[in-house]
């Protein structure tokens, strides 16, 4: 009964850090979506100054 207790943790535990890991990964995703889209706004604003 200890043995399927330590199993059923471990699977719980290792659900847990893939859907840390996952959100982590996607969070990571979206920041470098939304760096990519201001800088590019950014670049569009200083081009359209320039002519």
């Amino acid at each position: 009964m200890i043995h399927l207790t330590l199993i059923i943790v471990d699977f719980l535990t290792g659900l847990l850090a893939a859907g840390a890991w996952a959100l982590a990964s996607a969070g990571g995703v979206i920041a470098g979506i939304v760096a990519s889209g201001f800088v590019g706004v950014s670049l569009i604003r200083r081009w359209r100054k320039k002519n």
